[in-house]
C-alpha cells in the first residue's frame, strides 16, 4: 500500500456528476493508497444518487483495507449524512490534518 490519497470534490454530487466522480476516485483507489480522504470543502450539494456513489466508494475502500475519511463537510451535508444513517460509514473530520491524523 502506498501513501494516503486525498481527493478534492467540488460543486454538486448528483446524478450528473456522480459517475465521473466515482471514476476519478476509482482511479485513485487503483493505486492502492494506504487511505482515502475526500475533501468536501467545496461541495455544495449531495443527492441520493451521490450518497449511493459514496457508499460504493466506502465499500471498495473496505474491500481494499483502505480507511476512508471525509473532511471540511458543510453542516447541511453533515446533517444529510446523519439523517441518512451514513455517519457510521463516513468518519467526518473538521480539517485535512485531523483526517490524516485519524487514519494514518
Amino acid at each position: 500500500m502506498g501513501q494516503p490519497s486525498i481527493v478534492k470534490l467540488t460543486g454538486r454530487i448528483d446524478n450528473v456528476t456522480s459517475a465521473g466522480i466515482e471514476t476519478n476516485i476509482g482511479l485513485e483507489l487503483d493505486d492502492m493508497p494506504s487511505a482515502l480522504i475526500l475533501d468536501f470543502s467545496d461541495v455544495t450539494f449531495v443527492s441520493s444518487i451521490g450518497l449511493r456513489m459514496l457508499l460504493m466508494v466506502a465499500k471498495r475502500c473496505r474491500k481494499q483495507n483502505s480507511p476512508l475519511a471525509l473532511h471540511s463537510v458543510s453542516k447541511p451535508i453533515v446533517d444529510l449524512f446523519r439523517v441518512s444513517g451514513m455517519t457510521e460509514f463516513f468518519p467526518i473530520h473538521p480539517s485535512r490534518e485531523t483526517a490524516l491524523a485519524a487514519i494514518v
